[in-house]
């Protein structure tokens, strides 16, 4: 750990010697100590501050770009939930969430060592009827990809995002979207 911060520490550094004073100044203004650093980050891959000349990485910027949409992506439905707090909503073990996750039923995302919940599946009384269907529903495996689909919005809805249907009670909208979603030459 003392090795990752020492590394980390000197690149921010560098970066902010890098960095323009208006740029370091809307950083650090930030509401997170996490958006100071994926500003610093993502200004850092805009104007090349610890990408090596002669060793260039042309998709830190992509990178960081998309790190930053999953995060804005979240944060806009409330964020996600450790499983502790979900399962205590949900009155159930974190174990019992776990068997729920492995069951492909509930939205789940990883997380270093473990695992997050996106908080816009939750309903005042547990889980957002359709939840599960939705899920079911899914060809998709991947993890992100189904958090997009629920808060994006999707052609087969009218432009619509599929959070909102579902919030609506059009869960056999959504489960029809959802079972179309990432088919080839689908939208």
């Amino acid at each position: 750990m003392r090795a990752f911060v020492l590394r980390t520490s000197r690149a921010l550094a560098h970066i902010a010697e890098r960095m323009p004073r208006e740029r370091l100044l809307e950083a650090v203004g930030a509401a997170t100590d996490t958006d100071v650093l994926f500003r610093s980050l993502r200004e850092a891959a805009a104007f090349g501050a610890e990408i090596e000349p002669d060793d260039p990485d042309p998709l830190t910027e992509a990178l960081l770009r998309g790190s930053e949409m999953k995060r804005e992506m979240l944060k806009a439905e409330g964020g996600a939930v450790s499983a502790q707090e979900l399962a205590g909503h949900l009155s159930m073990t974190p174990q019992g969430l776990g068997r729920k996750r492995e069951r492909n039923q509930v939205f789940w995302l990883e997380a270093g060592d473990g695992y997050v919940y996106p908080a816009f599946q939750i309903g005042r009384d547990g889980l957002l009827a359709g939840i599960r269907e939705i899920l079911g529903a899914f060809t998709v495996e991947d993890p992100w990809m189904r958090v997009n689909f629920m808060l994006t919005g999707d052609i087969r809805l009218g432009g619509r995002r599929p959070i909102d249907l579902l919030r609506e009670g059009m869960v056999d909208e959504v489960v029809m979207a959802a079972a179309a979603y990432g088919e080839h030459g689908a939208a």
